[in-house]
């Protein structure tokens, strides 16, 4: 017989500790802005709502403010979810995210004499959601899903499958998995989009450790090939353009076509009866062809205040390599961005997410649980970035992150 472990603010099964590192496989420092808030928020909402561990049928909302430091990026998501348990076998599961986005980012263009970086405008207002469907059959549990993300100027198409398989009475969790992700990038001024695609496979185990402990390892390995680059960067070269004449020119970035990446996920979740607390620890190695590795430790701690509050402090800190191509300027350089071809080399970008930096974030959660049926909860996180070359501090966001939501189950 399973023994129950008492993770009883954060109830995960086998299944979902095998593939959180495949759905985190998805986030990298190298998509568009716009792709990683789809990633990084469709992710959050998964992992961070509050799972109070019911097993009927319910709908979720929640609203989030993402405000960066000094006017840079705000983006204001409304998202609404739900679980339906269709039969004893199937569980279905649906997503669905609105995202007004504003503000100003950086070009790629180096600082001024005044150490700011030039920045650009943007709009826009991003649709998005996710379909899971669950089927549960003997020791086996297998996730369908579907996503879809459009903007103005990006399209996003996800498959993906996973098993889970549990043994060792029920004690431990071999699980499998593999995605699809297929973007059309379509900017204005481009004669017709530009395709790329990403594959991801995963495999996983989790174990029981006793009735209070549970740990995962999962490895990932993906691919993505097309157009990698962003079309709104750039990259600066003074540029001879008469006899003895420079000029500091501007020329669209140039990233490889294809990309390569392995992730070792750990995880770990224990429950400490003397405090009536549990702690989430991850770890994650991220490695690519691009040069750039990283290391992210996440800490959480789910703590039960009498019978209705939980309060979650956490803090999370990420560190990464700078991408082999990744420069601030390429003047004095024997580069002629002009003459390049879009995803053959030579590679230059000056994106600041290709540099070397470390970010932390920290805040804390409050789950209320009003009754059975009822429950709402509300976060605020601080996320700093900070470089570690001689990229200017200007070009690293500062945010505020405010959530609030509620859960209702039937």
């Amino acid at each position: 017989m399973k023994p129950k472990v008492r993770l009883f603010a954060y109830q995960p099964s086998e299944a979902f500790l095998s593939t959180t590192s495949f759905l985190m496989s998805l986030l990298t420092p190298f998509l568009s802005f716009r792709a990683a808030r789809v990633a990084t928020f469709a992710i959050y909402l998964y992992l961070v709502s509050p799972k109070l561990v019911f097993g009927e049928d319910h709908i979720s909302v929640k609203w989030q403010d993402y405000s960066e430091d000094n006017d840079r990026i705000r983006v204001i998501s409304r998202y609404l979810g739900f679980e339906k348990q269709v039969s004893n076998q199937i569980v279905l599961k649906g997503h669905a995210v609105h995202d007004a986005i504003s503000g100003a980012t950086p070009t790629g263009v180096p600082a001024g004499e005044d150490g700011e970086v030039p920045l650009s405008n943007l709009e826009d207002v991003r649709e998005a959601g996710v379909i899971d469907l669950d089927w549960t059959h003997g020791i086996h549990k297998s996730t369908f899903q579907y996503s879809y993300s459009s903007e103005s100027d990006f399209l996003s198409r996800g498959y993906s499958f996973s098993q889970t398989s549990e043994i060792n009475q029920r004690n431990t969790g071999l699980s499998y998995g593999l995605a699809l992700i297929d973007d059309d990038v379509r900017p204005s001024f481009f004669s017709e989009a530009r395709e790329k695609e990403s594959h991801d496979y995963f495999v996983g185990i989790s174990q029981v450790v006793d009735p209070n402990t549970i740990v995962a390892l999962n490895y990932t390995y993906g691919d993505a090939s097309g157009y990698l680059s962003d079309p709104y960067k750039l990259v600066r070269k003074n540029t001879e353009v008469l006899p003895d004449i420079f000029l500091p020119l501007s020329f669209a970035e140039n990233r490889p076509a294809d990309r390569t990446r392995n992730i070792w996920f750990f995880n770990v979740k224990r429950f400490f009866d003397g405090v009536g607390g549990s702690l989430d620890f991850d770890y994650r190695y991220f490695t690519d062809n691009w040069g750039v590795q990283s290391d992210t430790f996440d800490i959480e701690w789910y703590q039960k205040i009498g019978d209705k509050l939980i309060v979650r402090p956490k803090y999370r800190y990420y560190s990464q390599s700078a991408a082999r191509f990744y420069t601030l300027d390429l003047s004095g350089t024997s580069l002629e961005p002009g003459d390049t071809v879009g995803g053959i080399a030579p590679f230059y970008s000056s994106d600041y997410r290709l540099a070397k930096f470390d970010t932390h974030s920290y805040g804390v959660k409050f789950i209320y649980k009003f009754s059975e049926r009822y429950s709402i909860d509300a976060s605020f996180e601080r996320y700093e970035m900070e470089g570690k070359d001689e990229t200017p501090q200007s070009a690293f966001a500062d945010a505020d992150i405010l959530t609030l939501g509620g859960s209702l189950w039937f």
